[in-house]
């Protein structure tokens, strides 16, 4: 069975939502950021509003003189009266200080405001230090890559233990299901789980399963019992037949039509074994349990060919490794050669040449022959010949596609130079 590529569905389902993470992460840190920069803000509004109304109550008790008077905080005594709106007597906004000890410019928040106290007027000037947008988008930028990491630890470590426990069942049933074989009469065993929806998949399994089998039995039973019931009455006609063609009195006519009509029940019969053939194949009733010796079965069919290649005046040679092992039924490989053997004397021409070559990479079975009047691959499907009138059934090379498809062989069809070359690739299949 080919090695099945591809991501675990645990694996794509936590990188999925570690890619979600990203963006809703990348978004709520920036939502952060701008709540972050309004909240700093606004406290700081907050906290230059209240120094302002601290020094506006101390200015109005006459306590001037015990207000110390800093960097954050000025007091101006302004020789002429100021107009200023009364409603509001203060104003915010930003500024910007070159600070030596940090040789940087830092940005800082501005109040500016004007009182009056004893017909004396009084600028107030109060400046506190905020976050600047460099150092809130590196403090919001660390703690969501900090969440971010520990939450893909947590999904990874997570996604562990949900394996082991959650997706354990739902692996039981992917082996359960790759197990599983019509030919059997092994129960499909599924996994116990407390999980709704595995249950439901368990029920159905069961149910499909348990169909597929009745159909796969009822089936075999027909073709079985179709193939051989019709042997008889084939029997039967061609042995009516050879009695009606030894009695005396017939034309010559007659004798046409009796040995046409004997033709016609042998090409059915033949027919009927080969479909039966194919089923057989389709259903995997032919299963390699062990190597065998591939090199002992094609010298075998090769001699046997000989003659019959003789017979048609047509030379066969052969180039056969020993002890080559292939995994594949015996039965089959017999078929398998067979057919190709057969293929290559029936579409031969007068005096042609048949070549067999067998090593550890491939088998090939090549012949002369008239051109081809189709692709090649079409003669790979059934009742595909290069010609109707051909007394063949063009089934030969179907059975040859099918066994190899059964045993992960790989089959070629070529033609060139008035050479006709069919090629097994064995070396990608278990031997």
């Amino acid at each position: 069975m080919d090695k099945i590529k591809g991501m675990r569905l645990l694996t794509k389902t936590t990188l999925l939502y570690l890619l979600l993470a990203v963006v809703m992460f990348s978004i709520g840190g920036l939502i952060s950021f701008e709540q972050f920069k309004k909240a700093v803000s606004t406290e700081t509004d907050y906290e230059l509003i209240g120094a302002f109304l601290r020094t506006k109550r101390a200015i109005g008790n006459g306590k001037l003189d015990a207000i110390v008077t800093s960097k954050s905080l000025k007091i101006d005594s302004l020789s002429s009266r100021v107009e200023y709106d009364t409603t509001k007597a203060y104003t915010l906004r930003d500024s910007s200080i070159y600070l030596k000890r940090t040789q940087r410019v830092e940005t800082f928040r501005k109040l500016i405001g004007y009182l009056s106290y004893d017909e004396q007027d009084y600028r107030v000037e109060i400046i506190d230090i905020i976050f600047e947008d460099a150092d809130v988008k590196s403090v919001v930028s660390n703690i969501t890559i900090r969440l971010f990491i520990f939450l893909t630890i947590g999904m990874l470590l997570g996604s562990v233990l949900i394996s082991k426990f959650t997706f354990k069942p739902f692996e039981q049933i992917l082996t359960a299901i790759e197990n599983f074989q019509l030919n059997s009469s092994k129960p499909f065993d599924t996994p116990p789980t407390n999980t709704r929806e595995l249950q439901q998949l368990n029920r159905f399994l069961e149910r499909m399963t348990t169909k597929a089998r009745m159909d796969y039995v009822a089936l075999k039973e027909f073709s079985e019992n179709a193939s051989h019931e019709i042997q008889t009455p084939i029997a039967i006609a061609k042995g009516k037949l050879e009695l009606l063609s030894g009695s005396e009195g017939l034309s010559e006519e007659q004798m046409v039509l009796i040995f046409s009509a004997q033709r016609s029940l042998t090409k059915l019969s033949k027919l009927g074994q080969a479909l039966a053939l194919i089923t057989k194949i389709e259903n995997h009733e032919f299963n390699a349990q062990k190597a065998i010796d591939f090199s002992d079965i094609v010298s075998n069919a090769t001699n046997n060919f000989r003659e019959l290649a003789a017979l048609k005046e047509i030379s066969l040679t052969s180039q056969i490794d020993e002890h080559i092992s292939l995994n594949i039924d015996s039965t089959l490989a017999d078929i398998l050669i067979s057919n190709l053997l057969k293929n290559a004397v029936q579409h031969n021409i007068e005096h042609g040449q048949i070549e067999v070559e067998l090593n550890n990479d491939h088998l090939i079975v090549r012949n002369t022959g008239t051109p081809l009047k189709q692709k090649p691959e079409t003669f790979f499907k059934r009742f595909k010949k290069s010609s109707q009138t051909s007394g063949t059934l063009g089934l030969g090379l179907a059975i040859v596609k099918k066994i190899c498809e059964l045993n992960n062989l790989l089959v070629q069809y070529d033609y060139l130079n008035d050479w006709h070359t069919i090629t097994i690739t064995i070396r990608n299949s278990s031997n």
